[in-house]
């Protein structure tokens, strides 16, 4: 007897436990745990209490899974990586650790309509783009918010006979400073570059700027009901900063950019804008694409750690990085 009142009140406790329910934009329920992850995180910034566990939340992104296109361009880049620096038994570490994230959003309405990753686990998750590889294109987009007139050369963002970096220039200064606090980017250490890291969204919204010259944040939310009743409605604000002559020196800079950088791959970037290719320790690279339509982020942490304990790991060479993010590119693209 009192075995059965326990099974019956086990299930009165599951029946009564409530939980947070996701929607894609075709409202189709969202069960991707790193998708639920990706949306809890930006409805804390909404200062939404995702733990209410009773929440409706109906958002932006497309249903569509590339997952099956992805897995399969993940193993041509482990067969790849073969002739350099991984062997067959590495299949195993490789499967673990690299791991890709992709974001998609709508040019005209800031709407993140994609968003797709492999990190599973929370704890080995990345979030922050690394400002160091924006440092080129905010230093000429800052200058060029506050003097149009300005003269600047095309090879702003390509120019393969500089070396090294003087440390002077790694600083962020004031009028750069200033020209991020337009997305809402304040807490920085002007010490360098690369002491400061941006959320994905906030690294698409500055790259969107820079091709368009409005500051639009991107959104994900479009709707949160608490017990039926709307607690957050999507609120779309969007601000003009850069002027005509001011974007075509930059659209000048990154067409010069995408010319000599990405040459080689014309035939993949067919019906592309923009492109923008940079890398962080030998480890995390970040491509950032514009079509016109669409504006895409696509990440890759590609160490291969063999041994966590010895700290033993292998890495896929940047050249290949490069192609393995435009086989992403055109996997995903509308």
């Amino acid at each position: 007897m009192r075995f059965l009142q326990l099974v019956i009140l086990i299930f009165i406790l599951i029946s009564c436990k409530k939980e947070n329910i996701y929607y894609y934009a075709d409202h189709k329920q969202i069960k991707d745990s790193t998708v639920i992850r990706f949306v809890d995180e930006e409805l804390e910034k909404l200062k939404i209490n995702t733990k209410e566990k009773k929440l409706k939340i109906y958002t932006t992104l497309d249903s569509t899974s590339y997952k099956n296109n992805l897995d399969s361009i993940r193993n041509k880049i482990f067969e790849k990586s073969l002739h350099y620096s991984l062997k067959p038994e590495d299949k195993e570490a490789f499967d673990e650790w690299f791991r890709e994230k992709i974001i998609v959003i709508d040019n005209q309405n800031g709407k993140v309509i994609n968003y797709y990753s492999s990190f599973k686990n929370l704890k080995y998750d990345r979030n922050g783009v690394n400002l160091n590889g924006f440092r080129k294109i905010i230093r000429l987009g800052s200058l060029l918010n506050e003097n149009p007139d300005a003269k600047v050369g095309e090879n702003n963002l390509f120019n393969p006979n500089i070396q090294s970096t003087p440390q002077d220039s790694l600083k962020i200064k004031e009028r750069e400073k200033r020209f991020l606090s337009e997305f809402n980017i304040r807490k920085l250490n002007q010490q360098a570059y690369f002491y400061n890291n941006v959320s994905f969204l906030d690294a698409i919204q500055i790259f969107q700027t820079l091709n368009n010259g409005i500051v639009a944040k991107p959104s994900v939310i479009i709707e949160v009901l608490n017990k039926n009743k709307t607690v957050y409605r999507q609120n779309i604000k969007s601000k003009k900063i850069l002027n005509k002559k001011s974007l075509d020196k930059i659209q000048q800079n990154l067409k010069y950019y995408k010319k000599n950088s990405f040459g080689a791959f014309e035939n993949q970037l067919k019906n592309t804008e923009n492109i923008l290719f940079f890398g962080y320790n030998n480890i995390d690279y970040f491509m950032m694409l514009d079509d016109g339509k669409y504006t895409y982020l696509i990440f890759n942490f590609s160490a291969v750690i063999t041994d966590i304990e010895k700290k033993r790991i292998k890495m896929i060479p940047h050249i290949w990085m490069k192609k393995a993010g435009l086989r992403y590119y055109n996997a995903i693209r509308k």
